[in-house]
């Protein structure tokens, strides 16, 4: 129920164990939003704009992982409730820029907000 970016340290190994199939993806990081599409395919799998993204960060056990927490329910009596979303990049270098590309989409639509 909490979207920051500590709940990544539990939230990712949570996500992992679930054990779900693995899909090859493009992650295609733009001005105002995240887009993830099948790779094979080019299906639009999510999209999500930078204002409905609470965190961004890397797994601290494998270099390559990264995750990012989305509000699904902002006004539910309970409090906003979040999903976090797993990937596995083609690499370290790759995944440090994937997350500094969301963080600066984060900095350029907070005023949007």
């Amino acid at each position: 129920q909490y979207g920051g970016k500590e709940v990544l340290d539990w939230a990712i190994p949570a996500v992992l164990e679930r054990r779900l199939a693995a899909r090859e993806v493009l992650f295609d990081v733009k001005e105002a939003e995240v887009l993830v599409q099948e790779k094979t395919s080019s299906k639009l799998l999510c999209r999500h704009p930078y204002p409905m993204i609470s965190c961004v960060g890397r797994c601290i056990d494998n270099s390559n992982l990264f995750a990012f927490c989305v509000a699904t329910s902002l006004e539910s009596p309970d409090g906003s409730t979040f999903d976090c979303l797993v990937f596995a990049s083609s690499s370290e270098q790759e995944c440090e820029e994937i997350i500094r590309r969301i963080a600066a989409g984060f900095k350029q639509t907070e005023w949007f907000v």
